[in-house]
């Protein structure tokens, strides 16, 4: 028992685990009240404008929580010193940003067939730096392992997505769809700010007056932030594509722009979120682990290192299956219950199983990242892009409509897991 009590990785997991799930389900509520008030069409478009916001969130975020995690937890720096220089470096890249997306606003809603979205691409502006703000806060409590109240804030975004859709959504789409889609991204700004003023007063116990400036901090996030934001920027880009793609070759062989959008709306806001439910669970492990397996490699623990990675990783998988087993045998009427539409079992059928394999990628990620060997990631990612659009591309010109993204989506997985899994291997067979 007190082993238990003094385990701070333990309470951690738990924590993270308590409110994922508390924040999972009101979510989930949360959806349920966004697609029933918002629409089928208006869903439609804002799931074909999301890989450009999250295009952009990522570049945003420049791997912030990793980065300022990992420095925060090696303990080599002022506390004051790493948050001033994560911001001022967070700021600057926002402001570059934000003249991009306004300058490029039109050209990339031509891109996905609705010049109409130009006003919403350009909207995603205004959330920028608070995103940045409160992704430097959690990367430095999490590396401090302080979960608690960036676990809390999980659930508060959620609480406040809900009010503002049922307050606010409804009047947004009596004066037309991309008002819509404008409130809903604007609903972010709140969200970020509640979570900054909430973690803010917690950073502050962190912090003392006296400090004095370090350049190698810069260089020590830079380096950290960087190869990873690049990785994530691979898959944002493909996420980016992916419409484009899709819409452009489907639209070649004959399909309608209506049909697209339908079905495209259908697997990424109801298919891919409900599949992906279960890995709340991994992603909380990760969260956890990343200080701690940090620590462990850096003092040479290899042997603790690999016992805790395989036992999580294990744990991860299994929880993942129990929850997937269930979406495989009620999936008709999760979606009723969840979405109230019955559209997509389908796609569950080919999709669903698959991924088993995906809730391993959160907990190998992080493996890679305490060991120093991010810039592999970039590499699996690359490879696993290339396949993956290569192949949807030629899938819907072989005329396999709609399947041709699911198809895309099992090659990504199943190629990404693989090729991490041996490179985290064969990284452990070395220091053992």
């Amino acid at each position: 028992m007190t082993k238990f009590k003094n385990n701070i990785l333990i309470k951690n997991i738990i924590i993270l685990l308590l409110s994922g799930g508390i924040s999972k389900v009101i979510g989930m509520i949360g959806k349920v009240i966004y697609t029933r008030t918002a629409g089928i069409n208006v869903v439609g478009l804002y799931t074909m404008l999301t890989p450009t916001f999250m295009l952009i969130i990522t570049i945003t975020q420049f791997s912030f929580p990793i980065s300022i995690s990992k420095i925060s937890a090696e303990g080599k720096y002022d506390n004051n010193v790493l948050l001033k220089t994560a911001y001022k470096l967070g700021l600057a890249i926002d402001l570059i940003l934000i003249i991009i997306v306004i300058l490029s606003s039109n050209l990339i809603a031509s891109f996905i067939h609705n010049n109409a979205l130009a006003p919403a691409i350009r909207s995603i502006c205004v959330i920028i730096p608070f995103v940045t703000i409160s992704s430097v806060q959690r990367g430095f409590l999490h590396g401090k392992e302080d979960m608690f109240l960036p676990a809390i804030t999980n659930i508060t975004e959620e609480i406040i997505k809900i009010i503002l859709i049922v307050v606010l959504l409804p009047y947004a789409i009596a004066a037309s769809n991309v008002t819509a889609v404008i409130f809903i991204i604007l609903f972010n700004v709140f969200m970020e700010l509640s979570t900054i003023l909430i973690l803010n007063q917690r950073v502050k116990k962190y912090i003392k007056k006296v400090s004095s400036h370090n350049k190698k901090i810069l260089k020590d996030i830079i380096d950290i932030s960087l190869p990873t934001t690049l990785i994530r920027l691979i898959s944002s880009f493909g996420f980016f594509l992916e419409p484009i793609i899709l819409t452009n070759t489907l639209l070649s062989v004959g399909y309608s722009s209506n049909y697209i959008t339908l079905e495209y709306g259908i697997i990424n806001s109801y298919i891919v979120p409900l599949l992906s439910f279960p890995s709340f669970f991994s992603l909380a492990i990760a969260s956890a682990l990343l200080p701690n397996v940090t620590k462990l490699y850096a003092g040479k623990k290899y042997k603790a290192f690999n016992n805790k990675l395989l036992k999580l990783m294990i744990i991860s998988m299994l929880v993942g299956t129990f929850c997937l087993a269930f979406i495989l045998i009620f999936p008709s009427k999760l979606l009723k219950l969840i979405y109230n539409v019955n559209l997509g079992v389908n796609y569950i059928y080919l999709l669903g199983p698959f991924f088993i394999i995906l809730y391993m990628q959160p907990t190998l990620s992080i493996a890679l990242q305490a060991m120093g060997k991010t810039n592999k990631l970039f590499v699996t990612s690359v490879v696993s892009l290339i396949l993956k659009y290569s192949l949807l591309f030629i899938f819907c010109k072989l005329g396999y409509g709609m399947n041709s993204l699911i198809y895309s989506i099992i090659i990504g997985i199943v190629t990404t897991t693989l090729l991490v899994f041996i490179i985290v291997v064969k990284n452990l067979n070395k220091r053992t």
